[in-house]
């Protein structure tokens, strides 16, 4: 008789990735927008500010709650992967810009907002889920 064997996914998965690059692909479209406002004179530079603290919460949440799609109950962890790989990106992106790594505590901070709003967005993946079983 056959052993029965049972397969695990590990904690890193391309929907982690998946859900980290449409982040990314969310936040360059805000940034994106961003300069052609400003450079239309239809925004401010004052507009810059809030702009950046809406992507710096709503894109890694969204990388969290689609790298959660398939976590099961393990959602709040895979949201916050996705939010810290989201970060990562971000920050190699941002250092193959600048020519130099951007290592400070500014840095650091985001990478915490990232993860913990990444864990957000899982655990709303997980109630949508939990919704949709229940009708």
């Amino acid at each position: 008789m056959r052993k029965r064997t049972r397969r695990t996914r590990g904690l890193f998965t391309w929907q982690l990735a998946w859900g980290a690059l449409i982040g990314v692909g969310a936040a360059a479209a805000v940034m994106g927008l961003l300069a052609l406002l400003l450079y239309a004179d239809k925004a401010g530079e004052g507009a810059i500010g809030p702009v950046n603290g809406v992507i710096k919460v709503v894109c890694p949440c969204l990388a969290g709650f689609c790298a959660a799609k398939q976590a099961g109950e393990r959602g709040a962890l895979a949201g916050a992967l996705g939010g810290a790989l989201f970060e990562g990106i971000m920050v190699l992106l941002l250092g193959l810009l600048l020519g130099e790594m951007p290592l400070t505590w500014a840095i650091l901070g985001d990478f915490v907002i990232c993860i913990a709003t990444g864990m957000a967005g899982g655990m709303v993946r997980l109630l949508v889920g939990e919704a949709k079983k229940q009708k």
